[in-house]
């Protein structure tokens, strides 16, 4: 019998022994893949009150309330290069308070003085901005970097340190996209309208307006090759057509009459990059044709709402789609018909996320080199689809 017990109790200790190692490994695999594997952790999306079709019906901001907020505002600096007017995504226009954004959680301030800087609770740099660091850090200050650009028209060459990120890519700690599209309670009511006869109206096939005219994406090339089988009108810098930006109002109300189709081609090949190149296209009764290296759907835009160049192996063949599409005034309408009543939120809601942020007790405490930020955010991308060129890219 007292055999018998002693081999129970070594079993059960071996037991004991074996389970503990086993969890002790566990733990330390999952504090490796925190701390070493995986510096930058994909956020749930803010935004993510998507329909069947993929789009999104209305804004949803965090669960937080204002009423869940601290008393206390948030105090944000916003560093600039200088007080000439550098007013980085329009946020001059909500200093001292974030009420005219009307924010879930909104109790915060701004400021400019950059004597206060120890003292407030984030400061947001960009661009510029960078030349000069605060002479003191204060450890419970949050630095946020903010970049709208592409990889390749982006320099971080210092030794700062960040503890959040803010730009266009899903996978920022603030997700701050050009714009938010959103398709509201009208759309139904909207979708009535006689498409037909806005269709029978237009003149013109395509529009495209670009100052730059040698970009990465070697976007004028594709044009170039597009042009041969169908008609592009080229406005600004690098084309024969003007409608300046001082005219913005009038060039767009001639664009939303005259063309069916306008070539939103973006500068950069990049994860997630998409500018105003297509949110400004897309409310008006005309078809954004799209090019870049953007998963489209994944950033809440479906493909009823644009025409992608990569869904045709060359530019020959998609000027034969769009003239399809031309010529068919019944297929044409049911294009705008589906993104009738189209609103894009401002870029401007990310202001939002950071003062949520701010006011969350539970915020993990993240830092992030410059090294760790050019690693993450990577280089551009090149174009994948002029293999009708010779000698292809």
């Amino acid at each position: 019998m007292t055999i018998n017990v002693k081999i129970v109790l070594q079993n059960g200790l071996l037991t004991i022994i074996v389970s503990s190692l086993f969890f002790g490994m566990l733990l330390l695999t999952e504090i490796y893949k925190t701390v070493i594997v995986s510096r930058f952790i994909l956020p749930q999306p803010i935004y993510r009150n998507h329909g069947k079709n993929g789009f999104q019906e209305s804004p949803m901001f965090p669960e937080t309330r204002i009423s869940d907020a601290s008393k206390d505002a948030k105090l944000i600096l916003y560093w600039i290069p200088s007080s000439s007017g550098f007013n980085y995504l329009g946020l001059k226009r909500y200093h001292t308070s974030f009420e005219g954004l009307k924010c879930p959680v909104g109790n915060c301030k701004v400021t400019e003085d950059k004597s206060a800087a120890y003292d407030t609770d984030a400061i947001i740099f960009m661009g510029k901005a960078l030349d000069k660091k605060p002479e003191k850090r204060n450890p419970k200050t949050r630095w946020i970097w903010i970049n709208h650009e592409s990889p390749c028209h982006s320099k971080l060459y210092s030794d700062w340190t960040f503890n959040w990120t803010m730009t266009y890519r899903m996978d920022s700690d603030i997700y701050s996209p050009y714009g938010f599209p959103i398709l509201d309670k009208r759309h139904d009511e909207a979708k009535k309208r006689d498409f037909l006869s806005v269709a029978k109206s237009k003149t013109k096939l395509a529009a495209w307006a670009v100052s730059n005219c040698n970009a990465e994406s070697r976007r004028m090339q594709y044009v170039k090759e597009l042009q041969k089988y169908m008609s592009v009108d080229i406005y600004g810098r690098c084309g024969p057509f003007k409608c300046g930006r001082d005219r913005e109002a009038k060039c767009k109300d001639m664009l939303n009459k005259t063309y069916k189709f306008y070539l939103s081609f973006e500068n950069s090949f990049a994860t997630d990059y998409i500018t105003e190149k297509l949110y400004k296209i897309l409310p008006l009764d005309v078809i954004p044709v799209t090019r870049s290296g953007a998963n489209y759907t994944r950033l809440g835009i479906p493909p009823s709402w644009h025409i992608d160049t990569h869904d045709f192996k060359s530019p020959k063949e998609l000027a034969h789609r769009l003239k399809e599409l031309d010529k068919d005034d019944v297929e044409y309408a049911k294009l705008l018909q589906s993104k009738a009543d189209i609103q894009v939120s401002s870029w401007i809601r990310g202001y939002c996320d950071i003062c949520a942020k701010l006011h969350s007790p539970t915020e993990p405490v993240k830092s992030y080199s410059a090294q760790d930020i050019r690693s993450w955010y990577g280089t551009c991308k090149p174009p994948d689809d002029m293999q009708f060129m010779t000698g292809g890219v």
